[in-house]
């Protein structure tokens, strides 16, 4: 019997069976949400499908020292649906009134709160400056759908333990600290050994293509990579580490919830901890003459299991290894980086709203290269949210850095955001402090680290903020301190330009397009190289301003004329209202797609839902088809919602001036003249526009 003094309080007694009533009831609640979960996951799905074996080609296959054997790759083309995820979360508290749920969701929250901070404290102090270790995008959305599996799966198991066993989690709380020491005796002489022969029975080849084989295709791994398993996987693993609370139950009869949560979150962050990039060279976890070296482990030892593929697969113990003639020595590759403190270039970003703030990879790396997302709040609301928040941030800093990347193999480049959100944008009352916010960044990285090269991002460098960088870099000749250090101030326009010029004058069968957004500089660059390329294309530019006077080019200010073309080009971000009257009433809709280069690019609902099937395409987008392409390496792409190895035209023009090491200022007006030359630098570099299939 549970003692008095209990907090959650059991009802059965250990040797007394169920109710009949409420044990039925639980199995078929059990069973109808088992299944329910597996028919959740669709037919290709990497958690309820044992993955297929893939051979990587030559350039990505990694062999083990004696026999060559190749390892898969780390992606995969299944995907998991993941939209019912909270209710595998939730689920459990359906059974509150049979026994108590608190101690599974307290155990839960506390797992996933460890995975996280652990996660981004892996990001910000050993991968955020090393620009080598590049996770692609594939293995994050794999890993993402997968890595919080487990939680859910153990407490739907713990609630038959709880129901069968209750003493194993509800005995006295006087001995929790004998269920600790018992516990920790069980994982060293039970849990170890036996992890030891399971896991190398996974690496049997039938086992591995059937199981285990989902985890290896994380060859570089994360801090919950250790998370990331197939989910049969998992139940073997449950019988595995399960006897660490279940064997000193049976032998003595006790158990403790708190201990039970307490070793799984100790568990999860030692696990973690052997998926990391940290190197622990010292003596003490190293030499044959330490004990240490056999107790417990460190990173590379099982990272050396990832590359040698049949060797080092005791848990946390390396003695099992040792004792059984399977451990082999590792070391990561000692790669020379470029000096800490080199940075070159800063590309200076801004926040896009909520959406953005969802991508940091200080709250998730796994949302990096989300696209952006839109909440269920107002626009408005939601801006107004972002503004607080970031008036909140400034209480403490008045930037937010991204990792460096390196560019050409010889220089350093970096984003770095003002910590305003698009209502600073909005209010020209706010526009002098935006614009002495970037001045005091260009001051700070200078003094900190010698940087002389500066770009603008979409909203830095807008025509009312300051002239289109015009009044930004008269400012810097002002400025005390910066008016004698040759800084440069860049807009990127010019490849901006080169980029949505090539997106409409490659493709023959676009013969006319309806144009929002075309009075800016960028829109009127296009617009004159355009007509002057293709004598035949005909230009409809909504505006209330006629700037251009071409025989092609004509104007409109109803909205409403957009369902009349095919395409439709977008540069200026307008509101979903707009969009939706415009479309309402219409009876012919001929417009199929809406290529949209604004930034940043938030879905337009009354465009993707429209019953013409109209198709909202990202554009004025770069992209190489070189996984490792040698002119970028690191995270340059990440936190701007667009997918991995892409990156917008007016950044790469920077990164361009930069290894050209521009010694004048790109602000104002395009010079019409340098874009084909941009154009071809890009070109030359292995960076095009993203393929589309605008018209079929």
């Amino acid at each position: 019997h549970c003692a008095p003094s209990t907090k959650f309080v059991c009802h059965h007694h250990p040797r007394h069976p169920l109710s009949s009533n409420k044990f039925w009831i639980f199995r078929a609640s059990s069973f109808l949400l088992s299944a329910y979960y597996f028919a959740s996951c669709n037919r290709d799905s990497t958690m309820c499908k044992r993955p297929e074996t893939k051979v990587a080609p030559p350039s990505e296959q990694v062999s083990t020292q004696e026999k060559g054997e190749q390892i898969t790759p780390s992606h995969t083309h299944a995907d998991r649906n993941t939209s019912y995820d909270w209710l595998y979360f939730l689920g459990p508290a359906l059974f509150w009134k049979i026994t108590p749920v608190m101690p599974m969701y307290i155990t839960t929250i506390i797992r996933m709160l460890c995975t996280h901070i652990i996660l981004s404290l892996h990001y910000m102090f050993v991968d955020k400056e090393n620009y080598t270790n590049k996770i692609t995008q594939k293995q994050l959305k794999r890993e993402k759908d997968d890595y919080f599996t487990a939680y859910y799966l153990h407490m739907w198991i713990q609630i038959p333990l709880q129901l069968v066993f209750p003493s194993m989690f509800f005995s006295d709380n006087s001995e929790i600290s004998q269920c600790m020491l018992e516990a920790f005796l069980a994982h060293i002489f039970v849990v170890e050994p036996l992890y030891y022969v399971a896991h190398r029975w996974l690496h049997v080849p039938t086992q591995m293509k059937a199981m285990h084989g989902f985890h290896h295709l994380s060859i570089n791994t994360l801090p919950s990579t250790s998370l990331v398993q197939n989910f049969h996987e998992h139940f073997l693993y449950i019988a595995t580490f399960g006897p660490a609370f279940f064997v000193p139950y049976l032998l003595v009869g006790r158990q403790h919830w708190v201990v039970v949560g307490g070793y799984l979150a100790l568990f999860d962050i030692i696990n973690a901890f052997g998926h990391t990039n940290i190197r622990v060279r010292n003596p003490l976890f190293t030499s044959k003459y330490s004990p240490f070296t056999y107790l417990f482990y460190t990173p590379e030892i099982h990272l050396g299991h990832h590359a040698y593929f049949n060797a080092n697969y005791s848990l946390f113990m390396p003695f099992w290894d040792v004792l059984f003639g399977t451990y082999r020595e590792y070391k990561k590759k000692d790669i020379a980086l470029l000096p800490k403190n080199q940075q070159d270039f800063v590309f200076i970003g801004h926040n896009g709203g909520l959406g953005h703030l969802f991508t940091i990879p200080e709250l998730s790396f796994y949302n990096v290269y989300d696209t952006y997302v839109r909440t269920w709040l107002p626009l408005k609301l939601e801006i107004l949210l972002m503004h607080c928040i970031s008036t909140m941030t400034r209480m403490f800093t008045s930037f937010y850095s991204c990792p460096r990347f390196c560019i050409s193999n010889e220089y350093i480049g970096r984003i770095i955001c003002l910590a305003r959100s698009p209502w600073d944008y909005m209010t020209p009352s706010r526009y002098g402090d935006v614009n002495k916010d970037m001045i005091k960044l260009m001051r700070q990285e200078h003094k900190n680290k010698g940087t002389r090269y500066f770009g603008l991002g979409n909203l830095n460098k807008m025509k009312q903020l300051n002239d289109g960088g015009i009044e930004l870099a008269n400012m810097v000749k002002e400025d005390e301190y910066l008016k004698d250090k040759n800084i440069r101030v860049w807009t990127g326009d010019t490849l901006t330009v080169g980029s949505v010029y090539h997106t409409i004058a490659d493709r023959s069968e676009i013969d006319s397009f309806y144009y929002i957004g075309a009075g800016g500089k960028v829109g009127t660059a296009v617009c004159q190289m355009l007509v002057k390329a293709r004598p035949n294309l005909k230009i409809r530019i909504f505006s209330r301003h006629q700037i251009l006077d071409h025989p092609n080019i004509s104007y409109s200010t109803d909205l409403k004329e957009m369902a009349e073309y095919e395409v439709v080009l977008v540069g200026k971000i307008l509101s979903g209202k707009m969009y939706k009257q415009a479309l309402k009433g219409v009876a012919d809709v001929r417009t199929r797609v809406l290529l949209d280069y604004t930034v940043p690019v938030m879905p337009i609902e009354a465009v993707q839902k429209h019953p013409a099937g109209i198709k909202q395409m990202r554009v004025g987008l770069l992209t190489t088809k070189q996984q490792n392409n040698p002119f970028l390496k690191g995270y340059y792409d990440i936190c701007m919602s667009h997918p991995q190895n892409h990156i917008v035209p007016c950044h790469f023009g920077c990164l361009l001036n930069t290894t050209l090491q521009r010694e004048t200022n790109e602000v104002g007006d395009i010079c019409q003249k340098e874009v084909d030359k941009m154009w071809r630098l890009a070109l030359a570099r292995g960076f095009s526009n993203a393929e589309l299939e605008i018209l079929s």
